[in-house]
């Protein structure tokens, strides 16, 4: 009886183990992603990344069709990101100057997922682990693993009602962890919590804030992308003027909706000696090369065979 019934637990793992099938896999993904969007909650997170740890504060509260969410660094350097349905700002504290810098990407912890993740399933698979707790919340690991060398998977734990990410950790092929984000505490307006509403800090009269200039929509292309990693698009392009740049320098992103990775356009007068390299720990990875006259750099938290592809497909127009 007792060899009977260790077999069905060693059975019932495997199944547990197994992909989930597609329908099944975009539910799992969609509450998620919806959970992240439509509930209202407050709480500090942990980021992790190496020996690097940064502890974070978060609101999050529906407005409409949208979100109205804010981040603020508790440690290190004062920053704070405010993401709303007209877009995401960052604002830098700079001796005694603000800095606000418009973002491309409104995307943060536990926001993670795209609005409509059902295209995920097509390149990577969704697993259903082991319950956890996390914050004084139960929640089940769901893990969502890459089918091919193109991205890196995440494992999060969606806390068991709402679905909503109280942990997520970035992995590599190895399944060896790049970057991690858990609550220490957070608080559910699902619980009966009655929220207050949001005290945004008011810089300091002393404090002149500073404007970047906007970033502007591409006029005409003279690089084009001819070959991208499986589901990876173009979501954004823009031009814009960098610190320590004599000319506009045009910004690109290419994403599979999980992963996000840049490129880098800015004109050169000179050769431009190709480049590859990596972070310490290898989760950015780089390559530079020269495409027409321009000087080409690909970087994104992301595998080397999705970086070096995107960078060897890039032709003059």
């Amino acid at each position: 009886m007792r060899a009977a019934w260790l077999l069905l637990l060693c059975a019932a793992s495997a199944q547990a183990a197994q992909p989930l099938p597609q329908a099944e896999a975009a539910v799992w993904l969609q509450k998620m992603a919806d959970a992240s969007r439509r509930m209202t909650y407050e709480g500090v997170f942990v980021m992790r990344q190496g020996d690097t740890m940064q502890t974070l504060s978060i609101s999050n509260r529906p407005a409409g069709q949208g979100n109205d969410s804010r981040l603020v660094a508790l440690d290190g350097n004062l920053r704070e990101v405010r993401c709303s349905q007209t877009g995401a700002v960052t604002l830098v504290t700079d001796g005694s100057q603000v800095r606000t810098e418009k973002r491309l990407n409104s995307r943060h912890f536990p926001d993670l997922l795209p609005a409509n993740p059902a295209a995920l399933t097509n390149w990577y698979e969704v697993r259903l682990g082991e319950m956890a707790r996390v914050a004084g919340l139960d929640c089940r690991n769901v893990e969502i693993q890459p089918k091919d060398a193109f991205r890196w998977g995440y494992i999060l734990c969606a806390e068991k009602d709402s679905g909503l990410p109280l942990k997520a950790v970035l992995v590599n092929a190895g399944n060896q962890p790049l970057m991690q984000y858990a609550f220490a505490e957070i608080k559910l307006a699902t619980q009966g919590y009655a929220m207050k509403p949001p005290s945004w800090p008011v810089p300091r009269p002393m404090l002149l804030p500073v404007l970047p200039e906007p970033a502007r929509q591409l006029e005409s292309e003279q690089v084009v992308a001819r070959n991208l990693p499986p589901g990876y698009t173009r979501i954004a392009a823009v031009k814009r003027q960098l610190p320590n740049m004599r000319s506009e320098v045009e910004h690109w992103v290419f994403s599979d909706g999980l992963t996000h990775i840049s490129l880098f356009l800015s004109p050169s007068d000179k050769p431009v000696d190709t480049v590859k390299g990596e972070s310490p720990r290898g989760m950015v990875h780089l390559m530079r090369r020269q495409v027409g006259d321009f000087q080409a750099t690909v970087l994104g938290d992301a595998p080397w065979p999705a970086v070096e592809t995107i960078a060897m497909g890039l032709e003059p127009r």
